[in-house]
């Protein structure tokens, strides 16, 4: 995800890259009659949400969902914990400070979580579409340890 900041255009950067580079190449890939797609969403995405990020996210998910997909999943984590050589500030208070106190992974995930759940989803017989939520992504992954 670009965020939403000057340096990538604001809204606008947002949106191309979040929303249209996105929409984009679900549709190229269910024209090539790709059957499926996975999608690293966001926790919270939904297209009634009043923030934009929020909002731009539930839309993207929505629209991957109705292309008609085998089999079309959406991981929608928390707070991504790992290192990253361009993050933000606010990110690497945030990733820090939730690395720290929530043991629980209430509010924050591994990324090696994702990954773990993604590889085991790509391989599961399960068709249709699936949203995993974060803490389905921790037991899921838990199952691949």
């Amino acid at each position: 995800s670009s965020g939403i900041n000057a340096e990538y255009g604001g809204k606008e950067g947002f949106l191309r890259v979040d929303r249209d580079y996105i929409l984009d190449f679900a549709s190229k890939s269910r024209a090539a009659d790709i059957k499926q797609f996975h999608l690293l969403s966001s926790s919270g995405a939904s297209s009634q949400s009043s923030f934009l990020y929020l909002h731009t996210k539930g839309i993207v998910d929505d629209k991957v969902q109705e292309m008609g997909f085998e089999k079309a999943v959406i991981y929608r984590p928390n707070v991504l914990l790992c290192d990253r050589e361009e993050s933000r500030w606010g990110e690497k208070v945030a990733r820090t400070f939730l690395g720290w106190f929530d043991s629980g992974r209430r509010m924050s995930i591994y990324v090696t979580d994702v990954a773990k759940t993604m590889k085991s989803s790509i391989f599961s017989d399960q068709p249709g579409n699936t949203i995993i939520s974060n803490q389905e992504i921790i037991s899921l992954a838990k199952e691949e340890d």
